[in-house]
């Protein structure tokens, strides 16, 4: 066995850590500061993010299945419309409009619905279902149809079919896709619980409109958890979906339906909902909506879901091993172990190169492995030969939990026979033609309220600018968030739009991303946002128009890693008007990369802006605005102001260290003098004799290590 030490330096994230294919840094905690407002007013401070907003939020239901009823008794039927079903062993089949009530079991029943244009409703009154044959519910013709679980009541439908081949995919039609399988407008409603699990293809599935009010609903199954092709609307009540190897919610058509209604939305205006999904969250055709009031929405997605399994179309579940390579090249085998307690009951899942990543100029190895179900704990490997073994091992760990919200294992240290590392959070886009995102939609996603929590390996808000509708238009690829709080993780962007992004109010907390927020153009009016990136915090890329970051209103705080990143970056120009933006770091070296850099101009006519780190470029002052550049001003934590000698007129608050920076806002005129004070000592006077004062000169902080990765899924 190898004696010599390889070590390569870990670095830890507050929230997690974070390789973005592969991508870390180092977080500090200046998202959270030190006074609740902000905006124009003397003096301007900074808003507080509180503990529960910056912690990961535990489940926010509680799993309907811990309450199970076991209802008893033969499956049966009450009904006041004579006629209107018929009956052989345990299938029912309704085909006449009116309400029907089931209650009881059955191990191989189902419940058919063929009523032509009529409107029907059946109430779920203590039912348990069960069918391996076909879908429990099927309906295959109706105007509409609602199913009601009666309040009180606890009813569970199992499809118990084995997992859909691509034969049966291929012709779809002839198989029902979904435990509760429609092909009308289907609600489901009532005061009751209803657990759904598919073992087959979808959960609940409609082919066109879905609406779900009121009940408590938990949804389970290998590929969309909720499906409405035309629309998905959540209104109230509370659901649990999950999906092990497809989307949490999904529409499919995008056209305009015969009435003129445009199709392919997902809407959400109240209750309480978690989705778990190994790929999106929520994908809609159109737009996602979620409307003003008191929804609570909770996305985990890919390795961020303990549930997630083999993708549908795929096989098996992708992890990574971490390593340089140089340590690949020096072992012949490498490979996790996965046991229960017994270790000698445990599986190989051998790993092999897949793809390499960086960090900086510094290139790793990733080797990709598939995870087998079924196995709590994992240890890993390197070995001298090819074969695999848990005696002849050249090094391993010691073994523990299998991590289930990362997908990777970074190879830290080997001493001896002994191997240490860290889990970390491996983002492939740009490898992978499956998509794995919070919320995603081929037009446009409004945000206007609630309360929505993320975490995703790859963009946790993502709207498409560039697919063809099926209404004849290109999507518009727009992010708008009026109200509302977000708190958001993710392994590439955290709001990307390919078109424009447009914060109108509400709060933003981006935990960790590799890019914040990205857009063609991406204007801030109001609203409160915090950003934590590996790479850039706010980006204005190639697009229809001319890239754009304009603020207008609100507070922004941007903090990116060490390296070569930028807090701003704009392909185009940067424009404010007003507001209050604080970028902290974001170059190793100014020049290219700073704190905030443009390809085109930048102007600061109306606001305040403090930019600490690399300097790139300094605006020259314009309007109501004078501009301080404070070249080698050492920046160490603590509580920061400005003032004229009479009175405050900036305050921030720094739990970093800084070098470099300048300060632009229209508190300041020519003619005047200022004081910046560091925790009530002056550290920096000037004079404003002109608009601009101050000379960049050297700038820079910190030392190169910025991590890279390719571009991101549709």
């Amino acid at each position: 066995m190898r004696k010599n030490s390889l070590r390569i330096v870990a670095i830890l994230l507050t929230i997690a850590f974070l390789i973005s294919a592969c991508g870390s840094g180092e977080k500090t905690d200046t998202q959270q500061t030190n006074s609740a407002a902000y905006g124009q007013t003397n003096p301007v401070t900074q808003p507080v993010v509180t503990e529960a907003d910056s912690a990961e939020q535990e489940s926010l239901l509680r799993d309907p299945e811990e309450s199970k009823v076991e209802n008893s008794g033969a499956l049966s039927v009450l009904t006041e419309v004579s006629d209107g079903f018929s009956c052989e062993g345990d299938v029912y089949t309704i085909t006449a409009a009116g309400t029907y009530t089931f209650f009881g079991v059955s191990g191989s029943g189902q419940i058919v619905v063929d009523a032509a244009e009529e409107k029907v409703e059946i109430i779920f009154n203590g039912v348990t279902l069960a069918n391996a044959q076909d879908a429990p519910i099927k309906i295959l013709s109706a105007d509409k149809v609602t199913l009601t679980a009666a309040e009180g009541s606890y009813n569970d439908i199992s499809d118990e079919r084995a997992l859909r081949t691509e034969e049966e995919a291929e012709a779809e039609e002839k198989a029902a896709g979904g435990a509760i399988y429609a092909k009308c407008d289907l609600t489901l409603a009532g005061s009751g619980t209803l657990v759904v699990s598919g073992s087959y293809n979808n959960g609940v599935h409609t082919t066109k409109d879905l609406k779900i009010k009121d009940l408590t609903l938990k949804v389970t199954a290998p590929n969309n958890a909720l499906k409405g092709n035309d629309s998905v609307r959540f209104s109230s009540g509370s659901a649990l979906l999950i999906s092990t190897g497809g989307d949490g919610i999904k529409t499919e058509d995008s056209d305009i339906s015969s009435k003129g209604n445009q199709r392919g939305t997902v809407t959400i205006s109240g209750g309480i909902l978690e989705i778990y999904a190994a790929c999106d969250g929520i994908d809609a055709a159109y737009n996602v909506e979620i409307a003003k009031g008191d929804a609570v929405v909770k996305i985990c997605t890919d390795t961020y879901s303990p549930y997630t399994g083999a993708v549908v179309g795929t096989t098996g579940t992708k992890a990574y091993l971490i390593v340089t390579p140089s340590l690949y090249n020096q072992y012949k085998l490498f490979a996790a172990y996965f046991y229960q307690d017994d270790r000698e009951g445990g599986v190989w899942a051998k790993a092999a190169f897949d793809m390499n990543c960086y960090s900086g100029r510094t290139t790793y190895n990733a080797l990709r492995y598939t995870v087998p179900s079924g196995y709590d704990n994992v240890a890993f490997f390197v070995f001298d030969t090819e074969e695999a073994s848990l005696e002849n091992y050249a090094a391993a760990t010691s073994g523990g939990a299998v991590s289930r919200a990362m997908n990777a294992f970074l190879i830290t240290a080997i001493d001896g026979s002994s191997l240490s590392g860290d889990y970390v959070s491996l983002s492939t886009s740009g490898s992978s033609s499956v998509s794995m995102k919070g919320i995603k939609a081929d037009n446009e996603i409004l945000l206007a309220g609630g309360s929505l929590t993320v975490q995703s390996s790859d963009d946790a808000v993502h709207a498409n600018g560039d697919v063809v509708l099926g209404n004849g238009s290109n999507g518009s690829g727009n992010v708008t968030v009026s109200d509302g709080t977000l708190i958001l993780s993710s392994g590439d962007d955290a709001i990307h739009g390919d078109g424009t992004v447009t914060i109108d109010g509400g709060s933003i907390n981006i935990l960790t991303s590799y890019e914040g927020i990205e857009g063609n153009q991406v204007f801030f009016n109001d609203g409160t946002v915090y950003i934590y990136a590996l790479d850039d915090g706010v980006n204005a890329g190639s697009g229809a128009t001319t890239p754009l970051i304009q603020v207008n209103g609100g507070y922004l705080q941007v903090t990116t890693r060490n390296g070569d990143t930028d807090g701003i970056d704009s392909n185009g120009n940067y424009v404010q008007t007003g507001g209050f933006v604080l970028i902290l770091g974001g170059s190793s070296q100014g020049g290219m990369a700073g704190s905030l850099d443009l390809d085109g101009t930048l102007t600061v006519s109306g606001g305040t802006v403090v930019a600490l780190g690399g300097i790139c470029e300094t605006p020259s002052g314009s309007g109501n605005c004078c501009t301080v550049v404070m070249s080698g001003q050492s920046f160490g934590s603590g509580a920061y102001t400005v003032t004229d000698g009479s009175s405050t007129l900036i305050s921030f608050t720094l739990e970093g260290n800084y070098t470099n920076g300048w300060i632009a806002s229209d508190t300041f005129s020519t003619g005047s003098s200022y004081q910046l004070l560091k925790d009530g000592s002056s550290v920096y006077s000037w004079s404003q004799d002109s608009q601009s004062v101050g000379s960049a000169g050297q700038s820079g902080w910190g030392h190169p290590g910025g991590w890279g990765r390719p571009g991101g899924r549709k």
